[in-house]
């Protein structure tokens, strides 16, 4: 019962939060710094929500994406690109990498290879 309350929670929050699923919601937990504006949040969910569709998109393009250093290079790049161009101003820019490993490391662990 506890663990299908706890599962109703999480839904729940993404609801709450105004994300179409948990994958959005994943994202954005990975995204938000302390502190965080209401504007900046905003704007991270935003992210949360274009970043999961651009990633998704490139590794429908790509054959088994996992399997070799070029293609996981491709997302990471894409990751990174994206964070740069539409990462709130208060995210220090030497922190980037930090979350493109983070990102990199969900979508690898996340999403199929084939």
């Amino acid at each position: 019962m506890r663990l299908v309350s706890e599962l109703d929670d999480e839904k729940k929050r993404y609801v709450r939060e105004g994300f179409d699923n948990d994958e959005e919601l994943a994202v954005f937990d990975l995204l938000v710094k302390e502190p965080i504006s209401k504007e900046d949040i905003l704007k991270i969910k935003k992210l949360s929500k274009l970043i999961l569709v651009k990633i998704k998109s490139k590794i429908h393009e790509l054959d088994h994406w996992k399997d070799k250093e070029e293609t996981q290079s491709i997302i990471s790049v894409l990751i990174r690109d994206i964070l740069w161009a539409d990462l709130p101003e208060s995210y220090d820019i030497s922190s980037v990498d930090r979350y493109r490993q983070r990102l990199f490391e969900y979508v690898y662990n996340t999403y199929p290879a084939a």
